[in-house]
């Protein structure tokens, strides 16, 4: 019995993925307005900051949802670096 409440597997994924977007990009915010104060770069390092806050957020949610995404599933290699996924070999 499916418990109509559980979010599935992939939803909670992909909500902890865009949390930890939006979280990174708003702690990086905080550090650029912090080192602006601090250094009196206003606004270039706001903005630097944010920058590598979207893009380690948006290369952490790739990462997190990428195997969902991707209809293939890739098999392992075996010793001899054959596929055990694809066609057999003609004979």
């Amino acid at each position: 019995m499916d418990d109509p409440k559980r979010l599935p597997v992939g939803s909670a994924r992909g909500l902890g993925a865009g949390l930890t977007l939006a979280v990174s990009v708003g702690l990086f915010a905080y550090a650029g307005l912090w080192l602006d104060a601090r250094f009196g770069t206003k606004p270039w390092l706001l903005l630097l900051c944010v920058v590598c806050g979207i893009v380690g957020g948006i290369l952490h949610l790739i990462r997190v949802l990428a195997p969902e995404l991707w209809p293939f599933k890739t098999s392992p290699k075996s010793k001899n670096g054959d596929s055990h996924g694809g066609p057999p070999p003609a004979s």
